[in-house]
């Protein structure tokens, strides 16, 4: 009976001993874990300067640099090639990428049309260019100099400084683009001869043959008028004079003919390009105009004609071409022509005066209702457009109410009731002055757009500076401080394991205080788990910090859509209230009033939560630069880290007494020296990220100074832009009065053509059924004179009609 126990208890005895095995092998695989990190933190931790020292030497060199911005640039990234090459710029300037980003920096600044601050870094190579470094660059800094100027509208007299140095340049770096710049000079100041001279040198196969006859052909036109003033504006492909209209000014006979020849060479030039197809279209257009003047319109016809349906210059060749076929006296063909630009181009500059050359015509054909139809249609779009600029031009005598009213980003929108006509704005642009007055404007508003981006990215770094997260303004102390925290976490991996072999040798059942601090100790390990180690882990958690605050964006710019959406009803049915009466849908005043007193609600309210978008839309910017090494998720991190260290060494100090058993006190024969080396090593490593952090201190300090400084900077310009701002007024106030009277007077003319127009097709229909009515009266008297001589006739014969029955 005892032996069947004994056999009956053997398979329980070997389930113990193997479990009892098993929880050994699990904990040494613990201890040995906890020995690999710790050998790997000890190997590690006397090397985070070495990584500060590699961080700071992997910076990229300038060359890399360029490269980059090179490639931002070809990218039409032009904000952020801008950043990067000024860094070479600054940080850089003993180097051989210097030059090349200042030249690059320019030509950004060229491409976004800032052509002051190119003229800036353009003047600053030419300055140098007797050092051989920048003569490279001299000959292309000189040519885009010329182009500045040009753009910029600068007087004659200030190409003078810029010949001068034409001849500074090496023979061997004269290119085709150094003559062609050379010709544009001469050409600015009125030097005919030079300039030709000039162009005639750029050589067929080059990539300025083009621009340089179209030039040539143009000064051609002013040896050909001795009287003809400079050219001035600011294309680099300037207009020839001579526009085709019925007012058309007859000038004495010139002979055109050298010019029309240069040309015509300009016209059988390859189009490779479609610059160069642009240049070929404006040389026959000059063709047909210098043949207009001279009174050979067949000739110019066919010049005309030869001007592509793709070319810009496609709608002034259809009006132009018009009136070529009214001189030739084919009256169908201009209308087809104008017709034409019609369907063609609907926005066209010539829309109205050839809409009224359309109806003139079609009532010289006799077609009077088509005439009437286009008579009308320029009356009902202009004449609305003369009453709105009318009225705003009698809203106010003071003139700065323009410059304001100019000055306001929503003139843009459409569909404002105060908002000005687009097409009249662009008439007073292009009016007297207007080029020049209107650009003052328009430097202003990208001025204050300038400054209060700049302010926003001070309020940025400033909040940088002082964040928790700071060390990512310094990537290499950011990187000292991340193989710190990443050995830290590797000692709290450590002891994760140390806890782990701890968990297998207890057992299940313990009870008292230890029970207790192994609970809290447990509930922090599945942080433990998930502190970052890698260089991945701690990329990852900036993508999961960014897709946080990219979601909190994605679902704000719902928001503006549906904002933008409420406003476009707004605007939508303001519209519906002021085309009503036009539409015949009569509505008492009340409910108007009552309509539009809603509707300034909906939208005064539609402006708060613009206004609250865009504070908004701050903060998440704001979010997305506090995060990173040190924000609130590593500061979790580092209070579970040490809760974790102070719990499990509080109970490995109960076990070792012997309050966890045998097992555990065996366990942690081998497990307490481990934590002693942890303890360590850790307080290496804390000693590393204090002077880590004093070094981030001082520098964060240094950079808020440098920051506030820029604030006091941008602060003086704001005061200057204001002041500026302030003396513009007037000018530009007075200015834009004055074209918009001119716009007035225009629509107005245009209105009086159309007015004309349709009294003249009244006229003529009256003319027409009056003509009708002698014809139809002058074939009566023909009727009656013919009755009368019959009757004449029957009584030539005596036969006297009372008297034939008698007979």
């Amino acid at each position: 009976m005892t032996f069947g126990r004994l056999r009956a208890a053997a398979p329980c005895a070997a389930l113990v001993w193997a479990i009892a095995h098993d929880a050994r092998a699990g904990s040494s695989d613990d201890l040995a874990a906890a020995q690999k990190d710790l050998l790997y933190v000890s190997r590690e931790a006397g090397n985070v300067q070495a990584t500060v020292n590699r961080a700071n030497a992997e910076r990229q060199s300038p060359e890399q640099r360029l490269a980059n911005g090179e490639l931002l640039y070809r990218m039409k990234d032009y904000d952020r090639a801008v950043v990067l090459l000024s860094e070479i710029i600054e940080e850089f300037p003993n180097t051989p990428s210097y030059p090349d980003a200042l030249w690059l920096r320019g030509e950004t600044f060229y491409a976004s049309h800032d052509y002051l601050a190119a003229r800036r870094d353009y003047h600053a190579i030419v300055d140098r260019g007797t050092e051989p470094r920048f003569q490279v660059y001299l000959g292309k800094a000189l040519a885009r100099s010329v182009d500045v100027a040009i753009r910029l509208n600068d007087p004659p007299q200030s190409f003078a400084s810029i010949s001068e140095k034409f001849n500074e340049v090496p023979p061997a770096l004269v290119d085709a683009a150094l003559l062609y710049a050379k010709g544009k000079a001469r050409f600015r100041q009125g030097f005919w001869n030079d300039a030709i001279e000039a162009f005639s040198q750029v050589g067929p196969a080059t990539a300025y043959a083009h621009q340089a006859r179209y030039f040539q052909g143009v000064a051609a036109i002013r040896l050909a008028r001795p009287s003809s003033p400079a050219p001035g504006g600011g294309s680099s492909i300037p207009q020839p004079s001579g526009e085709a209209g019925d007012a058309a000014k007859k000038t004495d006979r010139v002979n055109y003919k050298p010019a029309i020849e240069v040309f015509r060479a300009a016209t059988v030039l390859p189009p490779d390009t479609p610059d160069h197809q642009h240049v070929i279209d404006l040389a026959w257009m000059a063709i047909g105009r210098l043949f207009y003047e001279m009174e050979q319109y067949q000739p110019a016809s066919e010049a005309y004609a030869k001007v592509s349906r793709d070319s810009p210059e496609f709608d002034t060749m259809l009006y132009e071409l018009a009136w070529v076929y009214v001189r030739l006296g084919d009256m169908q063909r201009a209308e087809r022509a104008l017709e034409l630009l019609m369907v063609s181009d609907p926005n066209s500059q010539f829309i109205a005066d050839g809409t009224l050359l359309r109806a003139d015509l079609l009532l010289r054909a006799g077609s009077f209702d088509r005439a009437l139809q286009l008579y009308q249609s320029v009356l009902a779009e202009f004449d609305p457009m003369r009453a709105r600029v009318a009225s705003f031009l009698d809203s106010s005598k003071d003139v700065s109410v323009y410059y304001d009213k100019l000055a306001q980003q929503e003139l843009e929108l459409l569909d404002q009731s105060d908002q000005l006509p687009p097409l009249a704005i662009r008439w007073a642009r292009e009016a007297e002055d207007g080029p020049a007055a209107f650009a003052v404007i328009d430097d202003v508003n990208d001025t204050k757009k300038l400054i209060k981006q700049s302010n926003m990215l001070v309020d940025k770094l400033l909040a940088l500076s002082g964040a928790a997260n700071r060390a990512r303004a310094f990537p290499e102390l950011e990187a000292g401080e991340e193989a710190v925290l990443a050995l830290l976490n590797r000692i709290s991996k450590a002891r994760l394991s140390l806890a782990r072999g701890l968990d297998d040798e207890e057992p299940s059942d313990l009870g008292g205080e230890i029970a207790q601090v192994r609970g809290q100790r447990r509930a922090l390990m599945a942080i433990v788990e998930g502190l970052p180690v890698a260089p991945e882990d701690f990329v990852k958690r900036e993508q999961q910090g960014l897709a946080q605050w990219n979601k909190v964006s994605q679902a704000l710019t719902q928001r503006s859509s549906e904002i933008d959406s409420l406003q476009a009803a707004v605007n939508g049915l303001r519209r519906v209230l002021s085309d009503g009466p036009a539409q015949g849908v009569a509505r008492d005043p009340a409910s108007v009033r009552r309509f539009q007193d809603e509707l300034d609600a909906n939208e005064h309210d539609l402006k708060v939560y613009r206004e609250e978008v865009t504070q908004l839309r701050r903060q998440i910017d704001m979010g997305r630069v506090q995060i990173g090494l040190g924000d609130a998720r590593y500061q979790n991190d580092m209070t579970a880290r040490e809760q974790f260290r102070d719990l499990l060494d509080q109970e490995v100090r109960m076990a070792a007494g012997g309050a966890a058993g045998s097992d555990a006190q065996r366990y942690l024969g081998q497990g307490s020296p481990l934590l002693s080396r942890a303890r360590e090593y850790e307080e290496q490593l804390v000693a590393s990220m204090r002077q880590l952090e004093a070094e981030v201190a001082l520098r964060s300090g240094q950079l808020a100074k440098k920051v506030e400084a820029e604030r006091a900077q941008l602060d003086s310009y704001q005061q200057q832009l204001v002041a500026l701002d302030n003396d513009a007024r007037d000018l530009v106030g007075h200015v834009a009065q004055r074209n918009f009277g001119l716009v007035r007077d225009k629509l107005g003319g245009i209105i009086l053509r159309a007015d004309v127009g349709v009294t003249q097709q009244g006229w003529e229909v009256r003319e027409e059924e009056l003509g009708r009515v002698r014809s139809l009266q002058s074939e009566r008297a023909r009727q009656e004179q013919l009755l009368d001589e019959e009757l004449k006739e029957v009584r030539d014969d005596g036969i006297e009609p009372d008297q034939s029955g008698s007979k």
